[in-house]
């Protein structure tokens, strides 16, 4: 294969380097030019025609198909949907698993609550910490709040005891 010798100002346009001086472009100029003469002299073996097919496949961007024992197994797994699903599956099972877990977590017996709702038709018992907060005079407090059909505001009672239970306490809030 014999190519057509370089100028020097088409070396310059390939190789824009900074040179110090003219001498060292010149340098440059002629050890690119003994390298490309030593490749042109070097025997080139001839190539197969499936090789030839491959480096021509390759030159066009077509993807180089891959060995079929490998991909085979994979190739399966390698579509959008059905990737999607499975990450999908895997997700809920995940998620079920940790709001089973946290569900079933056992509660200690000794562990009050802050608030305390019960409700029986219109009527409605609150209890618990946040009372004995408000109310810190009184001994198990219970608040009362019945919604009558009647009237616009609900009716509000405090219910507790006074000196270890002795004395009972019933206040209209």
């Amino acid at each position: 294969m014999a190519h057509a010798r370089f100028t020097l100002d088409e070396f310059k346009t390939l190789f824009p380097g900074p040179f110090e001086s003219e001498e060292q472009m010149l340098r440059e100029y002629r050890s690119f030019l003994m390298i490309v003469e030593q490749a042109d002299k070097t025997p080139v073996p001839e190539l197969s025609a499936w090789e030839r097919a491959e480096i021509f496949r390759r030159s066009w961007g077509r993807p180089v198909e891959p060995r079929p024992s490998v991909w085979a197994s994979l190739a399966f797994w390698r579509r959008p949907a059905l990737t999607f699903a499975f990450g999908l599956v895997l997700g809920c099972v995940l998620m079920f698993g940790c709001m089973r877990a946290r569900a079933q977590a056992p509660q200690s017996p000794e562990v009050e609550q802050t608030l305390v709702v019960e409700q029986a038709g219109s009527v409605q018992t609150y209890g618990g910490k946040a009372l004995q907060g408000l109310y810190p005079q009184i001994e198990n407090p219970r608040m009362v709040v019945e919604k009558q059909e009647d009237a616009s505001e609900p009716k509000r009672v405090l219910y507790g005891t006074l000196d270890d239970g002795e004395v009972y306490v019933v206040w209209n809030l």
